[in-house]
C-alpha cells in the first residue's frame, strides 16, 4: 500500500533556485508528456503577457518540488472558457510520487488558493483527455463536472471539466 503525501503548493516565483531546478527536473511518463508537455514548456508558459493573467505553482512534498501546474485567466483564458473562470493547465505529478495522493490534494487546495489569489473567480476549468480515465475520475470525485468539447486531440475531443466555486 502507497501512503498518502501532503503537499503545500507554492508560487514559482517565491521558489528557491534549488526548488526551481527540482520543478525543471520533474519526471513524467512518455503518454503523459503529449498530453501535458514537460516542465521546461509550462516554465515557459510563465513569460505570457500581461503576467498578472498566469501564475505557476510547485506542488511541494517536505520542500521538495515533486509538481507544477499552470493557472490561467482573463487574456490568456483558452477559447472554450471565459467570465470569471481560472483555467488549470499542465498538472504534473513526477513519476516516482504518483500514485500516493498529490494529485487529489493538489486539487483540494486550489478553490481556496485560486479565490485567494483572485477573489472574482466563479469557476475553475480545464481540459482532459478523453481517454485518461483516471484523471477523469479523480476530477468527478471532487466535484467537477463534465462540461462538454474542449479542443481537438490525437483522438476526437478533449472534455472539458468545470468547478464551480461557491
Amino acid at each position: 500500500m502507497v501512503a498518502f503525501m501532503k503537499s503545500i503548493l507554492k508560487k514559482y516565483e517565491t521558489l528557491s533556485a534549488l526548488q526551481r531546478q527540482q520543478v525543471l527536473e520533474i519526471e513524467l511518463l512518455g503518454e503523459q508528456k503529449t498530453l501535458v508537455g514537460d516542465a521546461y514548456g509550462a516554465v515557459h508558459g510563465l513569460t505570457a503577457r500581461p503576467a498578472s493573467d498566469i501564475q505557476g505553482y510547485a506542488v511541494l512534498v517536505d520542500d521538495v518540488a515533486r509538481g507544477f501546474f499552470l493557472l490561467k485567466r482573463r487574456s490568456l483564458l483558452p477559447r472554450w472558457a471565459n467570465g470569471q473562470t481560472v483555467t488549470l493547465h499542465g498538472v504534473m505529478i513526477d513519476r516516482r510520487y504518483q500514485g500516493r495522493g498529490l494529485g487529489k490534494n493538489c486539487l483540494e487546495q486550489l478553490p481556496d488558493l485560486v479565490r485567494e489569489l483572485w477573489p472574482e473567480t466563479r469557476q475553475l476549468m480545464l481540459a482532459v483527455d478523453l481517454g485518461n480515465t483516471t484523471a477523469h475520475a479523480l476530477y468527478r470525485s471532487l466535484g467537477w463536472q463534465d462540461y462538454g468539447d474542449a479542443d481537438r486531440a490525437l483522438v476526437g475531443f478533449e472534455r472539458r471539466m468545470l468547478l464551480k466555486l461557491p
